[in-house]
Parts: C-alpha cells; structure tokens; sequence
C-alpha cells in the first residue's frame, strides 16, 4: 500500500505526473523498464519544496550513467577508468555489492621449487610500503615447518620474491604501515608475534603481542589482521581449533588487550581479513569452500545486525581451485578491489588475485534526496555524497551506452495554492478527500490494484491534477509516491 499526505503550501502551480511512461521525454519502455541508448530522459516536477527519488537500474553496456537534478547538480557513476560514483565534487569508489569477480587464471605465486616453499605458499597479506607493494605470506618447506616469505610488486599482477626474507617458525603474516616503518605481525606457536622493519626485508628481534587467553581463544591463536587509525591499533585474529573469531586493542601496537569474541562460526567470519576505507571496515572471510565479503561501517564487532555478509567466490567459480580457500587478503586502490586467495589446485597450494571491475549486468537501487538546499545521493546504500542546490524542477537521467530504470519511485511536495488532500491507495476502498472549502471527497472507482494509474487522481501529465472520477474533483496533488514503471508494466 502506498499512502501519501500531500502538504498545503501557497506558491505557484506545477505540473503534476501520473504513473505512465509518458511522464519521462525521452526513452522507450522495453519489458517494464525504462531504456536509455545513449540518450536521456527527462522528468519535469515543476516548482517543489522537496524531492525523494529511488530505482533500480543497471548499466547494460557502455560506460556510464548520470543523474542531473535542474542543472545545478550531476551525480556520474562510472564503469570505465574511475570506478567510482560522483556528486560534482565528491566521490567514492563503487562497493563490492555492484562489483563482479574477474578471476584470473593461474597464481600469481605458485608453489616453489626450492626447500623453502616447496609444499605451498599461502596466507597473503598485501601493504604498500616504501614505493611499491609488499606481499608477505606463509612459505611451507617440503621438509616440514614454515617461514614468512614476502615478495614485491608495482601493479598488484606481477610478482618478485624476496628469497632472503624468512622469519622461521612464523606463519600467518600480518603487515602494517607505521610512519616510516613496516610493522609485521605473524601466528607462531599459538600466540600473535609482532616485529618491525625499515626496509621491509631486515626484521628486529620479535616479541609476544597477544597469547592465548583463559577463555574462548585459549586453545590458541591465529590469521592475525591488524589496523591502525590515528594511533589506536586494532588486532582481529581467529581461534584456527575453533573457528572463532576474537579481536584486541592496544594503544602502542606492542601489546594487545582482548575485546571480544566476534564470530564462533567458522563459516561466517573465520581467517577475517579487514581495511578501513570510505566504506568503514570491510573485512574477507573463509567460509570453507567459498570466500565471503562483509562491510560493518564502524561496528568493529561485524555484528550481524550491522555488517553486509556477502559470498563473493566459490570454488566453482575459480579455474585455480579445486581443493578450497584458506585465508585472503583484501586491498583497495583507486576504487578496485582486489582480494589474494590462498587456494589448492591439483593438490598444490598457491595464492591467486581476483580483481574486481564494475559489472554492467548488475542492478544497484539508486537514491536521490533534495531537502530544498541540499541534494543528497547514495548508490546501493553507499556513502551518502551531497550538493548544494537552490531549487529542484527537473531530473535528467542520462546514459553514456544503455541504461535500465525500473521501479522508481518518487515523493515530492509541490509549490501549489490552499489544497490539503490524503489518499490511500490500497486495493480497494481508495479515496481521495479534499478539505479546501468547496471541494468534495470523491471516491476512487478506477482501482487498478497497484498504486493509481493515470487520471485517476493526478490528471495527464503536466495537466490541473483534477480527480477524473469524482463530480467537483480536486486540485492538483502536492505530494506523491508513484511506482512509475512497475505500474506501467502491469497495463
């Protein structure tokens, strides 16, 4: 049921719109969407005090959308060389939800030759440091036991090893960005170890960061994943006989003290990899043969009530794996997101990159406010972007390629002259009553079901808005929440 409360307000007349597709110039409406090839549609609300609007839409091809709102302000969500969703100024990169997995083919860092890594590499973890970026990750000899091995890139795709780094014992590598100083944490003997360096291949001598406790993590501890933000450093780290999930804080990075246990489910957010970026925290996870995506804002707890659990990858999606996933590392630069997953293949352990590019065959819902100052927009519940804006008359939705809108939906109060008028439109029993002296009730008798559809109440497009079923009718609406294409659809 849709209810709206249309708002008694003096000014101008403006042109009201009915639920059809003929409200849009511009466009054609192909199976209950409207399409867009290289063009635009225009939706003129005349003078309003305020603006909601809401869709669905995808990019089916091309390389781009946009959203003009009365020329002032232009919301550009690109799928080419940016990646990233514009409000005039400001940005963001698209999130992982309107995302699609690219899975290359092969590892990046297959298993080694030598003694060192000769059963496996596996457990990345991924830092720009000192100009270029660094891998570290667990090297499992042949012979038995395991070291921290790191290798180098300048494009994330190409890899060199570092045969001369090892931490013997270690596993389960950490890295972190201090200043000028590199700062590794790494699993060893059931306790978190921390270790510094100014190069990123000479290490100092490590010390015990956070043993196992008395409680959930006493069996021991493991896949550390450390932040630090403005001097406060957070630990997250799993429980590998359990499958739990725990986090610490600390104020120096030297020594942690347990928060809390986060997950006891391993297949929820077991070996959690986390950033902060625009996003707030976003953390990988294993989930035994698939690897999940979760966004938690600023809940360093990914409670299930704020974090976005998200499977992203399973085992038949990657060519390179037949066997599984151990951990993954999450990286995010110039608005892509890639993930390095620990994965087997015919038996031998590698870490593969799966990069993320805007997909065009994804529907995103997006969002449009105007408060009568300040135009707000998100793309798929993203970080809200704004713009100031004096008046709102007109959007414009415009393609670079072709672009799909469907069930959008739109609130707004118009500038109109003494009428204050309600209508419920469930399924049945409409009707519309009018309270300006003079006007009469009239009932609504062309029910379709679904909203109104044109001419029941609002009149033509840009026509007075009388009610075409009633003797006196009513002046035109003020207010309106319209499902323009769904409705359109269903005639």
């Amino acid at each position: 049921m849709l209810f709206l409360v249309a708002f008694a307000l003096a000014g101008t007349s403006a042109a009201s719109f009915a639920t059809d597709a003929g409200d849009w110039d511009g466009g054609t409406v192909t199976g209950g969407a409207l399409v867009l090839v290289d063009d635009a549609a225009t939706l003129d609300v005349g003078a309003v005090t305020s603006f909601e609007f809401t869709a669905r839409m995808r990019l089916a091809s091309g390389e781009a959308f946009r959203a003009e709102l009365s020329n002032a302000c232009v919301l550009r969500a690109d799928y080419s060389v940016e990646q990233d969703v514009s409000f005039n100024t400001e940005s963001v990169p698209f999130g992982v939800e309107e995302l699609e997995l690219l899975p290359d083919a092969g590892f990046v860092l297959a298993p080694g030759t030598s003694t060192p890594e000769g059963a496996g590499v596996s457990d990345p973890d991924v830092v720009y440091f000192s100009g270029k970026w660094w891998m570290f990750y667990t090297a499992t000899s042949s012979v038995g036991g395991t070291e921290v091995h790191a290798a180098t890139s300048y494009d994330l795709e190409s890899w060199t090893r570092f045969t001369s780094v090892a931490l013997a014992g270690g596993s389960q590598p950490a890295a972190v960005v201090d200043g000028t100083e590199l700062v590794l944490y790494y699993a060893q003997s059931g306790s978190i170890y921390r270790t510094t360096s100014s190069d990123g291949t000479t290490f100092a001598f490590p010390s015990v960061a956070l043993a196992p406790g008395p409680g959930f993590d006493a069996t021991g501890l493991g896949h550390p994943s450390v932040l630090l933000d403005d001097g406060a450093w957070r630990l997250f780290y799993g429980v590998p006989a359990t499958g739990a999930t725990g986090s610490a804080t600390s104020s120096d990075g030297l020594s942690f003290t347990r928060d809390a246990e986060l997950s006891t489910d391993d297949s929820r957010l077991g070996a959690l990899d986390v950033a902060d970026d625009v996003f707030g925290l976003e953390g990988v996870y294993t989930m035994l043969d698939a690897v999940g995506f979760a966004r938690a804002g600023d809940d360093a707890a990914f409670a299930d009530d704020s974090a976005d659990l998200l499977p992203v990858l399973g085992i038949n999606d990657a060519a390179w794996s037949d066997g599984g996933f151990g951990t993954s590392a999450l990286v995010r630069n110039e608005g892509e997101l890639t993930l390095f997953v620990d994965a087997v293949d015919a038996g031998a352990r590698g870490i593969a990159r799966v990069a993320t590019a805007p997909s065009p065959g994804t529907w995103g819902t997006l969002s449009i406010t105007w408060d009568g100052t300040t135009a707000t927009a998100s793309w798929n519940g993203g970080p809200a972007l704004t713009c100031p804006m004096a008046d709102f008359e007109a959007l414009v939705m415009g393609a670079e390629g072709q672009v799909e809108i469907d069930e959008a939906e739109i609130t707004y109060v118009a500038v109109q002259g003494g009428d204050t008028a309600t209508l419920d439109t469930a399924d049945t029993g409409d009707s519309a009553a009018a309270t300006d002296s003079g006007d009469t009730a009239a009932p609504d008798t062309a029910d379709t079901g679904v909203g109104f559809n044109a001419g029941e109440w609002m009149g033509e497009p840009g026509g007075c808005g009388c009610d075409s079923s009633g003797g006196a009718g009513m002046a035109a609406s003020v207010s309106a929440a319209l499902l323009l294409l769904r409705a359109a659809r269903r005639k």
